[in-house]
């Protein structure tokens, strides 16, 4: 273990972990910032934030954290091209795929995660993560990723079942929660 930890701050290895929660900006933001959220009031929580659960809430009460879920360090830089999309409806399946490209002197990791917003009608958090794949790329190098996406991935809990919303929904490749590279919009009825 000694070794591996050396490796990260000299460099001989590039860190690629991405952080699974948001750190808020200040006490102030985030859930449980009143007194009915935390600690109670009368013995009883007030959990008031509905779907909007994680970076989920940050993003539906417009918080800009100090570190966004997804967010990651690379010793190099990476750029996302431009992503084409296409929805499969017999097989109820979209196709996204991007190009990433290392644009820094040194072998690197990077983590594409893939976010998508439903249409507004849908009544849905601002915007929940679908896919991720993490690429290691020489410096210079670039490589097409393909992701499949499932239209069951996208639906919500309505009258009692699973509900594909009809409508528009945004696919876009990111960096984290808050670092969207690319975007594509889909019409789905």
């Amino acid at each position: 273990m000694g070794t591996a930890l050396a490796a990260v701050p000299f460099g001989d290895s590039d860190p690629s972990g991405r952080l699974p929660v948001t750190f808020p900006a200040d006490a102030g933001q985030g859930p449980g910032t009143t007194p009915a959220t935390y600690p109670g009031t009368n013995g009883t929580v007030s959990y008031d934030e509905g779907i909007a659960v994680g970076y989920r809430y940050y993003d539906a009460k417009g918080q800009q954290p100090r570190f966004a879920f997804g967010h990651g360090l690379s010793y190099t830089t990476f750029a996302h091209g431009s992503l084409e999309a296409a929805y499969d409806r017999t097989a109820r399946l979209i196709t996204l795929s991007v190009t990433v490209t290392n644009t820094g002197r040194r072998q690197g990791t990077d983590v594409v995660q893939v976010y998508a917003t439903l249409p507004a009608a849908a009544g849905a958090e601002p915007r929940r993560l679908v896919a991720f794949r993490k690429v290691t790329l020489p410096a210079g190098g670039s490589r097409r990723l393909t992701f499949t996406i499932a239209a069951q991935d996208l639906t919500i809990w309505q009258a009692g079942a699973w509900t594909l919303v009809p409508g528009s929904y945004t696919l876009a490749t990111a960096r984290s929660s808050r670092s969207l590279t690319a975007q594509r919009t889909l019409t789905i009825s």
